[in-house]
């Protein structure tokens, strides 16, 4: 995208839209505006997640997730240290419960050492079970500094930045319609119509939705599945759902 001045509309107010704005808008691109249809930002899959900030244990060496990842992961810590936000380097444990798994920890560990996966220690089950009593495995991969965050509160504050960019977050505006207008976009959302010059659509499950507001096919459509994540209970000592 070139520097060029206009009105930039971002379709949703998950993480990726608001990091797509807060990027046009500190870097100038013009004047933009998010729609979001629920009352807040993050109310979705970005707030619904684990929380993990991963080091790169699991992606080739090389690859773009690999270096996304190990670029991101400090990009994160950066921006909470710098807004005060939570940043708990929890660590994690990647363990071979039996010899079968251990070719593919192996491989694991060659992924993590060629991405730079900062304070790895390979382990045997002594030492596993010393940093965590309650697993069990003949061998694991510690990764000390992967880290968890609260991305609802990097969310809100990356939107706080788009706001002293000058540009708006709005929140309760559900895009309903959208038609092309010259050069430009005309989007109707929460009630009230925006015209656009250009128009980034970051809505995330309901994605086959709004592409399907200008005409796109219906297949290929999105399905979406529930994740379930746990917690430790210390006074049980059982796993419960969190």
């Amino acid at each position: 995208m070139d520097g060029s001045s206009g009105t930039i509309g971002v379709v949703g107010g998950g993480i990726v839209g608001i990091a797509i704005a807060r990027a046009l808008a500190l870097q100038g691109h013009g004047q933009v505006t998010v729609l979001e249809k629920e009352d807040r930002v993050a109310l979705h899959q970005t707030g619904h997640n684990s929380g993990v900030v991963h080091a790169g244990i699991y992606y080739a060496p090389g690859s773009l997730k690999a270096q996304l990842c190990v670029r991101g992961r400090a990009m994160v810590k950066e921006y909470c240290q710098d807004k005060q936000l939570p940043y708990r380097e929890a660590g994690k444990l990647v363990v071979a419960v039996d010899d079968s798994e251990l070719a593919a920890l192996d491989v694991l560990e060659q992924r993590s050492r060629a991405n730079d996966v900062p304070g790895l220690r390979r382990l045997g089950s002594e030492e596993l079970r010393d940093i965590e009593p309650h697993a069990a495995g003949i061998a694991a991969l510690h990764s000390p500094h992967t880290a968890v965050v609260d991305y609802a509160a990097i969310t809100e504050a990356m939107a706080g930045d788009v706001r002293q960019a000058g540009g708006a977050v709005l929140p309760g505006h559900e895009v309903t319609a959208i038609r092309r207008d010259g050069g430009g976009v005309r989007v109707t959302a929460g009630g009230a119509e925006f015209a656009f010059d250009r128009l980034v659509v970051c809505a995330g499950l309901q994605s086959d939705v709004v592409a399907g507001f200008i005409g796109a096919p219906k297949s290929p459509k999105i399905l979406p599945f529930r994740g379930e994540y746990w917690t430790l209970s210390a006074a049980t000592s059982i796993w419960s759902a969190g």
